[in-house]
């Protein structure tokens, strides 16, 4: 059975959340698998005063979500070791900020790689000796040069989806190269009742604008094409209605201020285009 202290510190622990969750307007949770400690402070850190976070056992954070009456929708999604962010930033802002301060980490054996992994040439700080073995070990072409260890091409050490064996990740290490990306992972994120999964939240800035301003265009287009007046095209509307009204002007030869003077030079171009008959 739990110790009377043991259940004072859970109760403690799901007042504690409790009351943060009810002053929040988004929770987010944090998937803490393989997150590296420094990594969760770095995150804590460009978000103090905006935010707060909570490391609980999910037992804790069902039964505060329970007695907060809030976060019901998130308690499916906890599963292995997560915790909590709670704020009132709008979830893209926030997982921008969690994004933006991502880390470098190296290889491990026995990881996927994310892309081609490419050791380029040139030398290296790595002095004659043991060091060189080790790069031909992991696939690269390094050679003695000068006294020093230099690569002599590039050298693909893996593929996009290959396993990293030992050696790779050894001789990457040793040339401080560190392929994989460290973030925080925001599986989901909730705010009044509407749930954002990662893959929502995760925006390509520059693809979104230039998406959005292709959106805009067509959009005013559309409305100049089918005459429907807004605040943004009012001005060309009357534009394109005064130079249709122009040209009904002149083709119907209607003598009016403004027509007039492109009638008389409709007329002129025609006098100019007659030749006077040929004399015998």
């Amino acid at each position: 059975m739990p110790s009377e202290k043991v259940l004072k510190e859970k109760v403690e622990s799901v007042e504690s959340l409790t009351k943060k969750l009810k002053s929040a307007k988004v929770i987010a949770i944090i998937d803490l698998r393989e997150l590296p400690s420094r990594q969760y402070q770095r995150i804590k850190k460009a978000l103090t005063g905006r935010a707060e976070f909570a490391v609980a056992k999910n037992t804790i954070i069902h039964r505060a979500f329970e007695k907060a009456k809030v976060g019901k929708e998130l308690a499916s999604h906890l599963t292995g070791p997560t915790g909590l962010i709670m704020t009132s930033m709008n979830p893209f802002e926030l997982y921008k900020i969690i994004k933006s301060n991502a880390g470098k980490a190296a290889a491990k054996p026995g990881q996927i790689a994310p892309f081609d992994i490419i050791v380029p040439a040139g030398e290296t700080n790595i002095p004659p000796g043991p060091g060189l073995s080790e790069l031909k070990l992991g696939k690269i072409d390094a050679r003695i040069a000068a006294g020093k260890v230099v690569i002599a091409k590039d050298s693909v050490v893996a593929k996009k989806g290959e396993k990293i064996v030992g050696p790779v990740a050894k001789a990457l290490s040793k040339l401080d190269i560190t392929p994989f990306e460290v973030r925080m992972h925001v599986p989901f994120v909730l705010e009044s009742g509407m749930i954002y999964p990662e893959s929502v939240l995760d925006i390509d800035d520059v693809k979104f604008m230039t998406d959005l301003r292709g959106a805009a265009n067509a959009a005013f287009s559309l409305s100049v094409s089918l005459a429907y007046v807004t605040p943004s095209n009012i001005r060309v509307l009357l534009g394109k209605a005064h130079r249709d009204a122009m040209g009904v002007g002149v083709e119907a030869e209607i003598y009016e201020p403004g027509v007039i003077e492109m009638l008389l030079a409709k007329a002129y171009r025609q006098a100019g285009g007659l030749k006077p008959a040929a004399s015998n």
